[in-house]
């Protein structure tokens, strides 16, 4: 098996951080409520690197549970209904529109980009602690 590029560890690294920044942030499944198994949904795909790491609150990312996220991967209608009933249909049409943009990243810019992710969990995990 062949070595992964430091590229290629970065991006890992930003998809792991990012999961764990979702899930903390939303804490269950926004379509069915769950708190069971909880994954990173992405509204649109996470081939795009303009919408892979959007944690906005509007944003690509959102928490679903295991079972919603596979159902998605098949059939999007239900998770596409829920955004647009969330935040309305010219959001989605936004996150569409930014969706389809194409994003270059350096490998630098993906450090940075970890590193705001990175530090914007360890404030939503101390907001939450200070919260309980």
């Amino acid at each position: 098996m062949a070595k992964k590029t430091p590229r290629q560890r970065v991006v890992k690294r930003l998809d792991d951080i990012t999961s764990k920044y979702i899930r903390e942030r939303d804490e269950k499944c926004v379509q069915c409520l769950s708190q069971e198994n909880l994954t990173n949904g992405h509204v649109f795909s996470r081939r795009s690197y303009s919408t892979r790491w959007d944690i906005t609150g509007k944003g690509n990312c959102h928490t679903q549970c295991w079972g919603c996220n596979f159902r998605h991967s098949k059939d999007n209608y239900d998770y596409f209904k829920w955004y647009v009933d969330k935040f309305s249909q010219e959001e989605f049409d936004n996150l569409r529109f930014r969706y389809k943009e194409t994003k270059k990243y350096t490998t630098a810019e993906l450090e940075e980009l970890y590193e705001e992710i990175t530090t914007a969990y360890k404030e939503l995990v101390n907001e939450n602690e200070v919260s309980k």
